[in-house]
Protein backbone atom coordinates (compact mmCIF):
# COMPACT_ATOMS: atom_id res chain seq x y z
CA UNK A 1 0.00 0.00 0.00
CA UNK A 2 2.82 2.30 0.84
CA UNK A 3 4.52 1.61 -2.59
CA UNK A 4 1.43 1.86 -3.80
CA UNK A 5 0.90 5.53 -2.88
CA UNK A 6 4.69 6.78 -2.69
CA UNK A 7 4.02 5.58 -6.95
CA UNK A 8 1.14 7.78 -7.11
CA UNK A 9 2.86 11.03 -5.35
CA UNK A 10 5.53 10.21 -7.78
CA UNK A 11 3.45 10.27 -10.56
CA UNK A 12 1.44 13.61 -9.67
CA UNK A 13 4.80 15.53 -9.04
CA UNK A 14 5.68 14.39 -12.23
CA UNK A 15 3.05 15.57 -13.81
CA UNK A 16 2.62 18.84 -11.70
CA UNK A 17 6.41 19.22 -12.89
CA UNK A 18 5.88 18.87 -16.71
CA UNK A 19 3.15 21.42 -16.39
CA UNK A 20 5.06 23.90 -14.50
CA UNK A 21 7.59 23.63 -17.93
CA UNK A 22 4.96 24.12 -20.20
CA UNK A 23 3.63 27.49 -18.45
CA UNK A 24 7.32 28.57 -18.12
CA UNK A 25 8.05 27.75 -21.64
CA UNK A 26 4.71 29.43 -22.89
CA UNK A 27 5.54 32.65 -20.86
CA UNK A 28 9.28 33.05 -22.07
CA UNK A 29 8.49 32.85 -25.22
CA UNK A 30 5.58 34.96 -24.88
CA UNK A 31 8.02 37.30 -23.44
CA UNK A 32 10.42 36.87 -26.17
CA UNK A 33 7.60 37.80 -28.47
CA UNK A 34 6.58 41.11 -26.65
CA UNK A 35 10.18 42.32 -27.08
CA UNK A 36 10.39 42.38 -30.60
CA UNK A 37 8.13 44.99 -30.40
CA UNK A 38 8.92 48.54 -30.55
CA UNK A 39 7.38 51.46 -29.48
CA UNK A 40 6.93 54.32 -31.62
CA UNK A 41 5.10 56.72 -29.38
CA UNK A 42 7.63 57.27 -26.14
CA UNK A 43 4.79 59.22 -24.18
CA UNK A 44 6.41 62.69 -24.48
CA UNK A 45 6.42 63.79 -27.91
CA UNK A 46 5.84 63.23 -31.64
CA UNK A 47 9.08 62.28 -32.36
CA UNK A 48 8.87 60.56 -35.95
CA UNK A 49 5.11 61.23 -36.76
CA UNK A 50 3.84 64.00 -39.37
CA UNK A 51 0.54 65.58 -39.20
CA UNK A 52 -1.49 65.53 -43.12
CA UNK A 53 -2.17 68.59 -44.04
CA UNK A 54 0.54 70.12 -42.06
CA UNK A 55 -2.32 73.32 -40.84
CA UNK A 56 -3.66 70.61 -39.10
CA UNK A 57 -0.51 70.14 -36.80
CA UNK A 58 -2.56 71.56 -33.83
CA UNK A 59 -5.05 68.36 -34.06
CA UNK A 60 -2.37 65.99 -32.71
CA UNK A 61 -0.95 66.29 -29.53
CA UNK A 62 0.39 64.70 -26.23
CA UNK A 63 -0.88 64.82 -22.85
CA UNK A 64 -0.50 63.52 -19.58
CA UNK A 65 1.58 60.44 -22.04
CA UNK A 66 -1.38 59.87 -24.04
CA UNK A 67 -1.58 60.36 -28.07
CA UNK A 68 -4.48 62.80 -28.10
CA UNK A 69 -6.06 63.73 -31.51
CA UNK A 70 -8.57 66.19 -31.68
CA UNK A 71 -10.60 67.80 -34.45
CA UNK A 72 -12.90 70.88 -35.30
CA UNK A 73 -14.86 68.73 -37.55
CA UNK A 74 -11.87 68.69 -40.46
CA UNK A 75 -10.11 65.61 -40.47
CA UNK A 76 -6.14 65.03 -40.15
CA UNK A 77 -3.87 61.72 -40.37
CA UNK A 78 -0.78 61.14 -38.12
CA UNK A 79 1.56 59.53 -40.45
CA UNK A 80 4.58 57.34 -38.92
CA UNK A 81 7.83 58.00 -40.73
CA UNK A 82 8.40 54.59 -42.19
CA UNK A 83 6.61 54.31 -45.88
CA UNK A 84 7.96 50.69 -46.36
CA UNK A 85 5.99 48.71 -44.40
CA UNK A 86 4.93 45.50 -45.82
CA UNK A 87 4.26 42.57 -43.46
CA UNK A 88 4.36 43.73 -39.66
CA UNK A 89 2.12 43.77 -36.81
CA UNK A 90 1.18 46.90 -34.60
CA UNK A 91 -0.17 47.05 -31.28
CA UNK A 92 -2.32 49.90 -29.51
CA UNK A 93 -4.82 50.91 -27.87
CA UNK A 94 -7.26 53.41 -28.32
CA UNK A 95 -10.28 55.71 -26.42
CA UNK A 96 -12.70 57.81 -27.75
CA UNK A 97 -13.74 60.60 -25.23
CA UNK A 98 -16.48 61.68 -27.71
CA UNK A 99 -18.73 59.99 -30.43
CA UNK A 100 -15.90 60.01 -33.55
CA UNK A 101 -14.78 57.75 -36.16
CA UNK A 102 -11.05 56.81 -36.46
CA UNK A 103 -8.42 54.13 -37.38
CA UNK A 104 -5.46 53.03 -38.56
CA UNK A 105 -4.19 53.32 -42.28
CA UNK A 106 -2.46 49.99 -43.10
CA UNK A 107 0.06 49.81 -46.11
CA UNK A 108 -0.91 53.61 -46.96
CA UNK A 109 -0.35 55.50 -49.67
CA UNK A 110 0.29 59.24 -50.16
CA UNK A 111 -0.51 61.36 -53.70
CA UNK A 112 -2.25 58.92 -55.50
CA UNK A 113 -5.76 59.75 -54.95
CA UNK A 114 -7.91 63.24 -55.07
CA UNK A 115 -10.61 61.42 -52.46
CA UNK A 116 -8.35 60.78 -50.13
CA UNK A 117 -5.12 62.04 -48.29
CA UNK A 118 -3.83 58.43 -47.65
CA UNK A 119 -5.06 55.51 -49.89
CA UNK A 120 -5.08 52.22 -49.15
CA UNK A 121 -6.16 49.86 -46.47
CA UNK A 122 -7.76 50.81 -43.34
CA UNK A 123 -8.69 48.95 -39.79
CA UNK A 124 -11.60 51.07 -38.81
CA UNK A 125 -13.09 51.91 -35.41
CA UNK A 126 -15.67 54.38 -34.27
CA UNK A 127 -17.52 54.72 -30.68
CA UNK A 128 -19.44 52.60 -29.86
CA UNK A 129 -22.81 51.81 -31.47
CA UNK A 130 -21.50 53.71 -35.07
CA UNK A 131 -22.31 50.00 -36.43
CA UNK A 132 -20.38 46.88 -38.06
CA UNK A 133 -19.48 48.88 -41.61
CA UNK A 134 -17.20 50.80 -39.25
CA UNK A 135 -16.16 49.86 -35.87
CA UNK A 136 -14.14 46.45 -36.59
CA UNK A 137 -14.34 46.56 -39.93
CA UNK A 138 -11.66 47.03 -43.13
CA UNK A 139 -12.25 49.53 -45.34
CA UNK A 140 -10.00 50.65 -48.34
CA UNK A 141 -9.43 54.39 -49.74
CA UNK A 142 -8.31 56.37 -52.78
CA UNK A 143 -9.92 54.04 -55.61
CA UNK A 144 -12.98 52.33 -55.83
CA UNK A 145 -13.61 48.87 -54.00
CA UNK A 146 -16.23 49.30 -52.70
CA UNK A 147 -18.46 50.91 -49.73
CA UNK A 148 -15.99 49.13 -47.16
CA UNK A 149 -13.73 45.79 -48.19
CA UNK A 150 -15.60 43.65 -45.37
CA UNK A 151 -17.79 44.21 -41.84
CA UNK A 152 -17.43 43.60 -38.26
CA UNK A 153 -17.49 39.66 -38.03
CA UNK A 154 -16.76 38.66 -41.15
CA UNK A 155 -14.00 37.64 -43.59
CA UNK A 156 -13.63 38.29 -47.19
CA UNK A 157 -11.71 36.81 -49.69
CA UNK A 158 -10.74 39.30 -52.74
CA UNK A 159 -10.22 36.80 -56.25
CA UNK A 160 -8.04 37.28 -59.34
CA UNK A 161 -11.09 39.39 -60.67
CA UNK A 162 -12.20 41.54 -57.64
CA UNK A 163 -15.03 39.60 -56.50
CA UNK A 164 -15.57 39.55 -52.91
CA UNK A 165 -16.42 36.06 -51.33
CA UNK A 166 -17.75 36.73 -47.67
CA UNK A 167 -17.96 34.48 -44.88
CA UNK A 168 -18.57 34.57 -41.73
CA UNK A 169 -15.78 34.41 -38.96
CA UNK A 170 -16.42 32.72 -35.30
CA UNK A 171 -16.01 33.87 -32.15
CA UNK A 172 -15.48 37.76 -33.95
CA UNK A 173 -15.91 40.25 -31.27
CA UNK A 174 -19.56 41.99 -31.19
CA UNK A 175 -20.08 46.06 -30.10
CA UNK A 176 -20.93 44.54 -26.05
CA UNK A 177 -17.27 43.34 -25.95
CA UNK A 178 -15.80 46.96 -27.04
CA UNK A 179 -15.77 49.84 -24.17
CA UNK A 180 -17.47 52.80 -24.54
CA UNK A 181 -15.48 55.75 -23.57
CA UNK A 182 -12.45 53.65 -21.92
CA UNK A 183 -9.70 52.12 -23.50
CA UNK A 184 -9.73 49.10 -25.95
CA UNK A 185 -6.39 46.91 -27.38
CA UNK A 186 -6.18 46.67 -31.06
CA UNK A 187 -3.67 44.12 -32.71
CA UNK A 188 -3.15 44.38 -36.51
CA UNK A 189 -1.18 41.58 -38.63
CA UNK A 190 -0.36 42.16 -42.34
CA UNK A 191 1.24 38.67 -43.47
CA UNK A 192 1.38 38.75 -47.29
CA UNK A 193 -2.14 39.65 -48.56
CA UNK A 194 -3.53 38.33 -45.52
CA UNK A 195 -4.87 41.46 -43.08
CA UNK A 196 -7.15 40.75 -40.00
CA UNK A 197 -7.15 42.57 -36.47
CA UNK A 198 -8.91 42.50 -33.65
CA UNK A 199 -10.41 44.62 -30.56
CA UNK A 200 -9.93 43.17 -26.84
CA UNK A 201 -8.48 39.65 -27.68
CA UNK A 202 -11.32 38.90 -30.37
CA UNK A 203 -10.76 39.11 -34.12
CA UNK A 204 -13.21 42.19 -35.63
CA UNK A 205 -12.11 41.44 -39.18
CA UNK A 206 -10.23 39.63 -42.06
CA UNK A 207 -8.93 40.34 -45.54
CA UNK A 208 -7.28 38.37 -48.27
CA UNK A 209 -6.93 40.26 -50.85
CA UNK A 210 -5.81 38.04 -54.00
CA UNK A 211 -6.83 40.95 -56.56
CA UNK A 212 -2.98 42.28 -57.84
CA UNK A 213 -4.00 45.32 -59.59
CA UNK A 214 -5.30 46.62 -56.52
CA UNK A 215 -3.81 45.30 -54.02
CA UNK A 216 -0.93 47.33 -51.67
CA UNK A 217 2.26 45.16 -50.59
CA UNK A 218 4.07 47.99 -48.68
CA UNK A 219 3.14 51.72 -47.60
CA UNK A 220 2.87 53.59 -44.61
CA UNK A 221 0.93 53.25 -41.17
CA UNK A 222 -0.85 56.19 -39.72
CA UNK A 223 -3.73 57.65 -37.26
CA UNK A 224 -6.75 59.04 -38.57
CA UNK A 225 -8.78 61.85 -37.84
CA UNK A 226 -11.94 61.88 -39.57
CA UNK A 227 -13.91 64.58 -40.83
CA UNK A 228 -17.49 65.47 -39.38
CA UNK A 229 -18.48 65.67 -36.14
CA UNK A 230 -15.87 67.51 -34.14
CA UNK A 231 -13.88 64.30 -32.06
CA UNK A 232 -11.20 63.67 -29.57
CA UNK A 233 -9.56 60.08 -29.32
CA UNK A 234 -6.50 58.58 -27.34
CA UNK A 235 -3.99 56.63 -28.24
CA UNK A 236 -1.27 54.80 -25.97
CA UNK A 237 1.20 51.89 -26.59
CA UNK A 238 1.84 52.21 -30.15
CA UNK A 239 3.73 49.42 -30.81
CA UNK A 240 5.88 47.73 -33.77
CA UNK A 241 6.73 44.22 -35.04
CA UNK A 242 8.42 43.62 -38.63
CA UNK A 243 7.86 40.41 -40.33
CA UNK A 244 9.37 38.53 -42.77
CA UNK A 245 7.64 38.72 -46.03
CA UNK A 246 5.57 35.83 -47.21
CA UNK A 247 3.65 35.65 -50.00
CA UNK A 248 0.13 34.03 -49.37
CA UNK A 249 -2.07 34.57 -52.73
CA UNK A 250 -4.88 31.93 -52.13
Amino acid sequence: MLRHTKKVFLAKAAIVAVAMAVVFMLSSAQAANEEEFVSLFDGKTLQGWRVIPPEAKAAWSVQDGLLVGSSDGNGSDLIWKDNELGDFELKLAYRFRTQGNSGIHIRGLLGVSKTHRVSGYHADFGHVGIGPKVLGSWDFHGYPRGDYLVKRGERVVIDEAGKKHFTKLEGAVTADAIHKQDWNAVHVVCRGHRLSFTINGKIASEVIDNEAAKRIDKGLIGLQLHGGAPMTIEFREIRLKRLPAVSNRK
